[in-house]
């Protein structure tokens, strides 16, 4: 009787060890465990991150685009024609502003 209930425990000892590790092959790691790729994207040899916008010259004409995922890849997405710019003044025509205020 001693036989059957060792043999019926160390059967049941066996599978639960087994189902432990099978459960513990398959188990879900958590995602800081996984390296992440350092994806960007490049213009005129400056590396530019992901989500950030770059001024884009091509065959002459300039475009602002910016710097997207697509199918894994970085890639440049166009946004618009053209480059925004600002102007700057010169110091010649900044002069020529504060004299035409001067006289009014």
């Amino acid at each position: 009787m001693h036989r059957y209930l060792i043999i019926i425990l160390s059967v049941l000892l066996v599978g639960i060890w087994n189902a432990q590790a099978q459960e513990g092959k398959f188990r879900k790691r958590p995602r800081s465990l996984f390296k992440q790729p350092d994806c960007y994207c490049t213009n005129r040899g400056k590396r530019i991150e992901l989500g950030d916008f770059s001024c884009l010259y091509v065959d002459g004409t300039s475009y602002l685009a910016q710097c997207q995922m697509a199918l894994n890849n970085p890639m440049w997405r166009k946004i618009q024609d053209g480059c925004p710019t600002t102007r700057l003044e010169t110091k010649h025509q900044t002069s020529e502003s504060l004299q035409k205020a001067e006289s009014n």
